[in-house]
């Protein structure tokens, strides 16, 4: 390992003579933000026309949204590309990218109600892990749950481990307009505790959709930052990871605002730590806990990721590229991810494990 970590630290993703795809031949890349809307999946959201449907193209921009009926808005672009996987491939291979975590964005089986969200995370969960089967080195899938039912979702998780062979679940920040902290939801929790499965966060149509009005562009330029902050805070606070230390949880776009915002973190709990420890029950300092999250690099530059490595360090920190959304069928956003880890200027041994080595450990794979 030691020989690997010296030709890594010679080379630099902006040099000109770079050339992707050279840096699986050093250690694993493993991509834990790489998305997917499987063609069955979609079908099947068309032919249940539920509580969320895709669009037609925009007639301005061409692009696709999933418009929810009962938040009367957009909730998330949707993008086509990443469907073939032969072309999916050849970019992880010219990239330089060796595993992919394969999840569904939003809008998952949560959106749905009854036998409709049992229905489509049957088929998603199915597409997920044919794709992984086929090339068991090169994906990992994620499972979606149907979390309005408890009940099925603990039949859908057992399926999706035993069955599947599916290895974490692909959760939202938050479960159609409820809180991750709810107790309904700690015998999901307690299963993938049992099974030692993390949890990837990703945001989703924010709690306060309905309240900011303005369609879909305040959600996506802060309102899933927002989300995902009151995700991980209402985590910590409800003692959900205090009761569940088996799960390593991983959060996507950097965790949020919760790295800039540290300070004022700080700030409150040491103010009031008696307050706070007697009212929410807390055994451990919060600011430890939040520092327990993992959050993925997607699309961010070095000036941010900086910020987020002073509060969770290198140890905390993945690879994410929101690969396939963006331009050159989603390889811009993977370079940008690239570089910007690269112009961090880590040492050998902390780049190796933002790149692959914490990714691995997670999801129990042993990195080259």
């Amino acid at each position: 390992m030691e020989k690997f970590r010296l030709v890594f630290n010679q080379i630099s993703l902006s040099e000109p003579n770079f050339e992707p795809g050279t840096l699986n031949d050093i250690f694993m890349i493993i991509d834990f933000q790489a998305h997917l809307f499987p063609e069955a999946y979609l079908a099947e959201m068309k032919r249940l026309d539920g509580a969320v449907i895709l669009e037609e193209p925009d007639p301005h921009s061409g692009m696709r949204y999933f418009y929810d009926k009962q938040l009367k808005c957009r909730i998330n672009t949707a993008t086509l590309q990443g469907q073939n996987i032969g072309r999916r491939l050849e970019h992880m291979d010219h990239l330089g990218i060796d595993i992919h975590v394969l999840t569904i964005p939003a809008p998952g089986a949560d959106r749905f109600e009854s036998r409709a969200a049992v229905q489509i995370a049957h088929v998603a969960n199915d597409a997920i892990a044919e794709i992984a089967r086929k090339h068991p080195k090169r994906f990992i899938g994620f499972f979606t749950l149907p979390t309005s039912d408890i009940k099925a979702s603990l039949a859908e998780l057992e399926r999706s481990v035993n069955e599947l062979g599916l290895r974490g679940f692909g959760c939202f920040a938050n479960l159609n307009g409820q809180a991750l902290d709810r107790e309904e939801l700690f015998p999901i929790y307690e299963r993938l505790a049992k099974y030692k499965l993390p949890v990837y966060i990703h945001p989703t149509a924010p709690l306060a959709t309905e309240a900011v009005g303005i369609d879909i562009m305040p959600t996506l330029i802060f309102g899933w930052a927002f989300d995902s902050t009151v995700a991980m805070t209402r985590l910590v606070y409800g003692r959900v990871l205090e009761r569940f230390p088996e799960i390593n949880w991983v959060v996507a776009d950097v965790g949020g605002v919760l790295a800039f915002f540290a300070q004022r973190a700080i700030n409150i709990y040491t103010g009031r730590t008696e307050e706070i420890r007697h009212k929410y029950g807390l055994k451990e300092n919060p600011l430890d806990s939040f520092r327990r999250f993992y959050v993925d690099t997607a699309d961010h530059p070095a000036s941010t990721l900086r910020c987020v490595k002073d509060f969770f360090t290198a140890d905390r920190m993945v690879l994410g590229t929101n690969y396939p959304y963006g331009p050159e069928e989603g390889c811009v956003l993977v370079k940008n991810s690239l570089k910007a880890i690269d112009g961090l200027e880590l040492n050998p041994t902390d780049k190796e494990k933002i790149l692959g080595g914490n990714a691995a450990r997670i999801l129990g794979i042993g990195a080259a």
